[in-house]
C-alpha cells in the first residue's frame, strides 16, 4: 500500500480561489481538493474518537483568503457540504455497504478512508458505524477581526467534550491564534 505524503500540493485552486484574488471577487464553488480535505478531516477525526480521544480536541484549519466576505462565503460552501455529508451519514451509517456505497457523500468517504488512512489500524466497518457521532460536536468558525465567533476550546472542556472545528480565515490564523488539535490544514496563499 502506497503510504499517504503528509503535504500534498493543492492543484486546483487557481480556478476557484486563485493567489491573486479581490473581496469582492466571485467564488463559484470551493475547489475540489478542499472538499476532500472535508472528508480526511473527517475520517481523522472519527479514527481518534475510535482510538479513546473523543474528549480531545480535533481542528481543521481554512485559509485561502485574507478578505472576510470571501471568507464567508468559503464557509457556507463548507456548511453545506457538511450539512450533505451529515445527512448523508445519519442515513447510512449503519447500512450495509451494498447500500450504503450507493450515496455518493458516503462513497467518498469510503474511497478517503481506503486512500489516505490504509494503516491506521480500524477497519472501515468500524469507521462507518462511528461516523454519526463525529457529527456531534462539529462547528464551524469564521475567524477574522469583523467575526464575533470566538474559537473557545475551554467551553468544550468544561462541558466535558472534545470541540472538533474547523475554523475559516486569513490573517488572525496567520498571526498566532493556537488552534488546539490540529489535523488538518489547507492553506492557499501567497506570502
Amino acid at each position: 500500500t502506497a503510504v499517504p505524503r503528509i503535504t500534498q500540493p493543492i492543484n486546483d485552486c487557481e480556478n476557484y480561489l486563485p493567489f491573486s484574488h479581490k473581496k469582492d471577487d466571485d467564488v463559484p464553488e470551493l475547489p475540489p481538493s478542499l472538499y476532500m480535505a472535508v472528508d480526511q478531516f473527517i475520517i481523522a477525526r472519527t479514527i481518534r474518537n475510535l482510538r479513546g480521544h473523543e474528549n480531545k480536541h480535533c481542528s481543521m484549519m481554512v485559509n485561502v483568503s485574507r478578505f472576510v466576505n470571501v471568507q464567508n462565503t468559503v464557509r457556507n460552501f463548507i456548511s453545506e457540504y457538511e450539512k450533505r455529508l451529515r445527512e448523508a451519514v445519519k442515513a447510512n451509517y449503519a447500512m450495509p455497504d451494498s447500500v450504503s456505497q450507493q450515496n455518493r457523500y458516503m462513497a467518498r468517504l469510503k474511497e478517503r478512508f481506503e486512500k489516505d488512512f490504509p494503516d491506521s489500524g480500524v477497519e472501515w466497518s468500524q469507521v462507518k458505524a462511528a461516523l454519526y457521532s463525529t457529527f456531534e460536536n462539529l462547528r464551524l468558525f469564521v475567524i477574522n477581526s469583523k467575526s464575533d465567533e470566538v474559537l473557545d476550546f475551554r467551553k468544550y472542556e468544561r462541558d466535558g467534550h472534545g470541540l472538533t472545528a474547523i475554523a475559516i480565515g486569513g490573517l488572525s490564523l496567520s498571526r498566532g491564534l493556537t488552534i488546539e488539535g490540529l489535523s488538518t490544514s489547507y492553506m492557499y496563499r501567497n506570502t
